[in-house]
């Protein structure tokens, strides 16, 4: 449907050269219909929805601009492929203005993850390591390194940390704020931001859910990614190289589906460094429940231990909701305690509170998930393990 969706936007963008006022309102509503329709969809992921929603706010602002002038011109492509006089593309500062105030300290469990950082990123940069690491890399100190792993895992979380650990500026990239409706601007956006890059001497590239711009090139899902990826990759190529002493590059990318990504991505001297974000051991799930359980009153059963023991195999995030849900309840009960005599009455949080929210509450990794990433780390398909595991049954 998206290779529809782009379609429209190309009869769209025509009319509108043309002048064709007819021609305009027929795509565009097309356009809206078929957002709408896709928007609504349970099996349509949050990155297109986005990227439905971003190009359709795009075809209205326009239409807007269309009816209160004679004709704005949209976009047309230079002769090096460059979009002149875009109404959709405006320039923005990719990275923050600030290194993020973390470290690996503000990292919960995951301890295999860190020490990679730490082997692959870290220790290069101290002088005891120097020697070493120059005998078998020589002056290369960047890297670029693909985050795997369920959703809710805190990738995001980690890259921030291993940028304030580095005193790196570090450019966040959703790639939803990297499409865009018109042909030739996601490209300008990519080139922008390893710009940019090029002109830090420490710096992160952090490509979040990087599968909606960088699917297998094969299939149907990157008809309309193709170009996005092919400039991503070519930027990618001699970034690491640098020119000052100390001069830092590093490209992070995350995925929840990495069985998706196209193999042009995971090639030498690429993201050939591939590490699996897992979810939260035990230790790590009494921390996250810890630091949430007291700051609340509670009754003297619920306990770190029972409520850890409860949320195996549950992500750092949704331990988060399951927490903020399970506070929810005494809060409830104490607003309608005031509301109806006047006072608070000491409400504290109980184990039939935890009960009730544990019951309640669609964890947002399943076992087919997991499934999914260890069929990943054999490198075998997902029906291929499936069929194993049936024929040990």
């Amino acid at each position: 449907m998206i290779g529809i969706f782009n379609n429209k936007v190309a009869v769209f963008n025509k009319a509108v050269n043309a002048k064709d006022i007819g021609a305009v309102c027929e795509a565009g509503a097309d356009m809206l219909r078929i957002a709408l329709e896709q928007c609504a969809n349970p099996n349509v992921s949050m990155t297109l929805k986005d990227t439905y929603r971003k190009q359709c706010n795009n075809v209205i602002e326009h239409l807007i601009r269309y009816a209160k002038q004679p004709f704005v011109p949209v976009a047309h492509s230079g002769g090096d492929g460059e979009m002149v006089g875009d109404p959709y593309y405006s320039e923005k500062n990719w990275f923050s203005d600030e290194v993020p105030k973390l470290n690996f300290t503000n990292i919960i469990g995951v301890q295999e993850v860190k020490d990679a950082f730490m082997v692959d990123v870290v220790a290069p940069l101290r002088p005891e390591f120097q020697t070493v690491y120059h005998k078998f890399r020589g002056n290369q100190l960047g890297t670029q390194i693909l985050l795997y792993g369920p959703p809710g895992t805190g990738k995001t979380h980690i890259v921030k940390c291993l940028a304030g650990a580095l005193n790196c500026k570090i450019a966040v990239v959703q790639t939803s704020e990297v499409l865009a409706s018109v042909v030739g601007v996601a490209e300008k956006n990519m080139r922008d931001i390893f710009a940019q890059a090029a002109e830090l001497d420490r710096c992160i590239i952090f490509l979040d859910e990087i599968d909606s711009i960088c699917s297998d090139r094969s299939s149907d899902d990157s008809r309309h990614t193709k170009s996005i990826l092919t400039t991503m990759l070519t930027c990618m190529d001699g970034f690491l190289k640098t020119t000052k002493p100390n001069q830092l590059r590093i490209i992070v990318a995350a995925t929840n589906l990495p069985w998706k990504l196209d193999s042009a991505l995971k090639r030498g001297g690429r993201f050939e460094t591939q590490i699996y974000v897992p979810l939260p051991d035990e230790d790590a799930r009494k921390k996250f429940v810890e630091l949430d359980l007291n700051k609340l009153p509670h009754a003297e059963n619920v306990t770190i231990d029972y409520l850890a023991g409860r949320l195996d195999g549950y992500a750092g995030a949704d331990i988060k909701a399951v927490m903020k849900q399970i506070a929810n309840e005494p809060l409830r009960r104490e607003v309608l305690n005031i509301m109806r005599d006047g006072q608070a009455k000491g409400e504290v949080v109980t184990l039939s509170d935890c009960d009730k929210v544990l019951k309640n509450y669609i964890n947002g990794v399943t076992p087919e998930t997991l499934l999914r990433f260890k069929a990943y780390d054999m490198g075998v398909s997902y029906e291929e393990l499936l069929a194993s595991l049936k024929r040990r049954e």
